[in-house]
């Protein structure tokens, strides 16, 4: 039988990598030091990299409000059905951002939805056909521009539909071969998150 990837697992990592663990456990809680950090942890500079490009993108502060770029990953987590994911950024947005489970719902059908505002639409659009190469003209770049995106917006924008659907690909092709089921629990984000580890 192939050996499967071997996390770093929260109670072994030491020097910088524990650090980076403990920097995620304070910057989005417990829960959220989920196994995809144990599998970039086979190298301390890869953790360092990884976290923290989605620190700076889901949790500080930039030209895109923090709201908005989350739903971003949701939006990828759907495209690419990856059921940890789509769980894992709903939690998330629910538990650090304050939206409702029919917020969240709205988000995952944002084009047909009344209560999101076409600036978000706009945005949520242009994040989906960046992350899967989907035909896009000047008219979804002129409606970022309509609704006030700077370029640093759209590099934001760009960045985190790169970064999550990257992650979300992650998780429904190499993370089944990693040996999540040893990850403890108490850094899962729910029951659900749980039931999918190696799904």
């Amino acid at each position: 039988m192939t050996q499967k990837v071997k996390l770093v697992q929260p109670k072994d990592a030491t020097g910088e990598t524990a650090r980076i663990f403990e920097d995620i456990r304070k910057t989005k809680g417990d829960k959220f030091l989920t196994p995809t950090w144990g599998f970039f942890a086979q190298d301390v500079e890869l953790l360092r990299h990884w976290w923290g490009l989605t620190k700076r993108l889901q949790m500080t502060e930039g030209a895109i409000e923090k709201t908005l770029l989350n739903s971003i990953s949701l939006v990828c987590a759907a495209e690419v059905n990856c059921p940890r994911c789509i769980n894992n950024h709903q939690t998330h947005l629910i538990e650090h951002f304050g939206m409702s489970t029919d917020d969240v719902m709205e988000v995952l059908d944002f084009e047909n939805s009344s209560k999101v505002d076409e600036r978000a639409k706009a945005v949520l659009r242009f994040a989906r056909k960046t992350a899967f190469n989907e035909p896009m003209d000047e008219s979804d770049f002129a409606a970022l521009r309509r609704h006030g995106i700077t370029d640093v917006g759209v590099a934001e924008i760009v960045s985190m539909a790169m970064l999550e659907s990257g992650m979300a690909r992650h998780a429904v092709g190499v993370a089944q071969f990693e040996n999540g089921d040893d990850w403890p629990r108490d850094n899962l984000p729910s029951k659900t998150y749980a039931e999918n580890v190696n799904a």
